[in-house]
């Protein structure tokens, strides 16, 4: 098997992969212990429903919620982006919550809807911060799966579960740099379709994007011997 131990102190996204692996398990009533840092992200059915039953009627073409400070190097693109190509049918939240902050245009929502910013709250290692309750974050994601396109920054490290959470939205991920779209190498195998924010062409389909994403996230992030024994 591919078990270890692993100190989960200061690791906000190791410590939500551990989560989310332990609720799919219990929901399938395996006798298994989650894996700490197993070869796919694994989600439960009923956390991927709760989301797939959210308003998916696409109103935005982008969006973005979510720190720019918490990582201003990986997410400084993000404000360019922005600039560049959202429109009045855009969504943009700066979940720093930071007064001083110049909005970006009328896309930008920074300060008129609360963003839940994890990393304010007293404790930001519990579950319920972590976890991204969905009916706690009901801007965050029926927000996500209202948009056709999603920016997907790094966070802390090179993958971020955004653009997990973005496939479960149904969204199509615009992203930096490849290396942002996956946490192992069994995940960088995984043909995921998205965009690179330096590649964006306006006027392109990319409605199958979606069906192919779903497809993948399917086989390898719910739980089976494949995502959880590679």
């Amino acid at each position: 098997m591919y078990y270890k131990k692993l100190d989960f102190s200061g690791s906000q996204n190791y410590m939500a992969l551990h989560y989310h692996m332990e609720e799919a398990i219990i929901e399938q009533k395996k006798k298994l212990k989650p894996n700490s840092n197993p070869p796919f992200a694994i989600f439960s059915n009923k956390y991927c429903n709760e989301i797939n039953n959210l308003d998916h009627n696409k109103k935005y073409d982008f969006c973005f919620i979510g720190s720019i400070n918490s990582n201003y190097e990986n997410r400084k693109w993000v404000i360019d982006f922005a600039k560049k190509n959202f429109t009045k049918k855009s969504i943009f939240i700066n979940t720093d919550n930071n007064t001083n902050w110049k909005l970006l245009g009328d896309f930008d929502y920074s300060n008129k809807i609360n963003g839940f910013c994890p990393k304010e709250q007293k404790n930001n290692l519990s579950k319920k911060v972590l976890y991204r309750i969905v009916k706690e974050n009901i801007t965050y994601f029926e927000k996500m799966c209202q948009s056709h396109f999603v920016l997907c920054p790094a966070g802390d490290s090179s993958w971020s579960f955004r653009f997990y959470e973005v496939l479960m939205c149904q969204s199509i991920p615009i992203v930096e740099s490849w290396h942002h779209t996956y946490r192992t190498k069994e995940e960088a195998n995984i043909k995921y379709k998205y965009i690179l924010y330096n590649e964006w062409e306006k006027n392109r389909i990319y409605i199958d994007y979606i069906y192919k994403n779903i497809k993948l996230f399917k086989k390898y992030h719910l739980l089976n011997d494949l995502s959880f024994n590679a």
